[in-house]
C-alpha cells in the first residue's frame, strides 16, 4: 500500500512539473493566459451571450498542462475549453449541437491567432457519439462537459472510453451535479480509473485499463454490496 502510495505521488508530482513548465513559458502559454484575461462569452442564455458556464481558470491552466503535443482528443460541449485544446495544437473534436456557439470560438481563435486545428461535429452527442466514421480512436484526452441532463454523462463516458487509450485521461466536468456525480462517483470505484485530481468542478481519471464487458456486473464494484456479487 505504502509503495502505491509513493508510486502515485511520484507520477502527481512529474505531472506537477510538468505542467508548471508549460505555464512558464512558451507562445501557447501567453495565448492561454489572454484567453482567461479576455473571458469570452460564447455561450447563449435566454438571449444574451454569457460565459458563466465556462470552466474555472485554474482547471483550463491544468487541462492545457497535461496535452501532450498533437494530442488527440474529443470534448462534449464547446466553450473556453475549446479553446484551450486548440492553443495546445490538439487534433481536436468538438461535439456539440450549437453551429453559432461553435462559429463563436472558431472567430475568437482566428482573432487570437490560433490555428483552426478543431473539428466541429454539431450533433447532439448521443447521436454523433455512436458514428464511428466522426470520432477518432485512439485518444489521449476526453472532456465530458456537455449535455448534463441524465443520462446524457453517462453516455458521453460509454462511447468515450473505449476510444480512450490505456494511460489516457478523462475529465468530467461539473462532477458535483447530481446527474454527473453518478459517473464520478463509479469511476472512483472502479479498478479500471484512477483519480488524478480534483479541482475546482472538474475531477480528472486516468484510464488504468480497458473497462469490463457490461454484460456481467459481477466484478464492478458499484455493485459489491449487491447479493450474488
Amino acid at each position: 500500500m505504502l509503495r502505491t502510495l509513493k508510486k502515485t505521488a511520484r507520477r502527481f508530482l512529474r505531472q506537477h512539473r510538468a505542467l508548471k513548465a508549460r505555464e512558464a513559458g512558451g507562445a501557447g502559454a501567453m495565448l492561454l493566459e489572454r484567453l482567461l484575461q479576455d473571458n469570452p462569452r460564447f455561450h447563449m442564455q435566454d438571449g444574451s451571450l454569457t460565459n458563466s458556464w465556462s470552466i474555472q481558470p485554474d482547471t483550463l491552466r491544468y487541462i492545457y498542462g497535461l496535452l501532450p503535443p498533437e494530442a488527440k482528443t474529443v470534448e462534449t460541449g464547446c466553450g473556453q475549453s475549446t479553446v484551450v485544446f486548440a492553443i495546445a495544437g490538439a487534433r481536436h473534436t468538438c461535439v456539440m449541437p450549437d453551429a453559432g456557439e461553435a462559429e463563436r470560438v472558431r472567430q475568437y481563435c482566428v482573432r487570437l491567432g490560433v490555428a483552426n486545428n478543431v473539428n466541429f461535429v454539431i450533433a447532439s452527442s448521443d447521436k454523433a457519439l455512436p458514428d464511428v466514421a466522426r470520432i477518432p480512436s485512439d485518444l489521449d484526452f476526453v472532456l465530458i462537459d456537455g449535455a448534463h441532463g441524465f443520462p446524457a454523462p453517462i453516455i458521453d463516458w460509454h462511447y468515450t472510453a473505449p476510444k480512450l487509450k490505456v494511460g489516457g485521461v478523462l475529465a468530467v466536468d461539473d462532477y458535483r451535479m447530481p446527474s454527473v456525480h453518478t459517473l464520478h462517483s463509479f469511476l472512483c470505484g472502479e479498478d479500471e480509473w484512477e483519480l488524478m485530481m480534483v479541482l475546482q468542478n472538474t475531477s480528472f481519471f486516468r484510464k488504468l485499463q480497458e473497462p469490463k464487458s457490461l454484460v456481467d456486473w459481477r466484478g464492478q464494484k458499484i455493485n459489491v454490496d449487491y447479493p450474488g456479487y
